[in-house]
């Protein structure tokens, strides 16, 4: 079924909206935000070892592919990270991290 018929007006918010998610435009921009914001917080260093998995629930993950800084991670960067990552992103608001290791 089309969401637009022919002959009715339309708002052009409405059909942008309409369009952006049905070609899942949306959700690209906002993991691309969330990889910045996570390549600020986390300096590049870690940033080269780390990408965004997903955000659910205010958690980001964090997928990691070195075993010492995921440790580094978990252990003694965890909540100043956070602070960072808060800190660039308010909505929605993201209240944890957690690390994964992945190969």
């Amino acid at each position: 079924m089309n969401d637009f018929a022919f002959g009715k007006p339309t708002q052009l918010g409405h059909v942008l909206q309409t369009l952006v998610r049905k070609r899942g435009l949306a959700e690209e921009s906002a993991q691309k935000e969330l990889d910045e914001i996570w390549k600020k917080a986390a300096g590049p260093r870690i940033a080269s070892k780390t990408f965004v998995r997903r955000l659910r629930s205010g958690i980001l993950e964090i997928g990691v592919t070195n075993g010492a800084i995921l440790e580094e991670l978990t252990c003694y960067l965890k909540h100043e990270v956070l602070s960072a990552v808060q800190q660039l992103q308010t909505n929605p608001p993201i209240n944890s991290l957690k690390f994964v290791k992945v190969n």
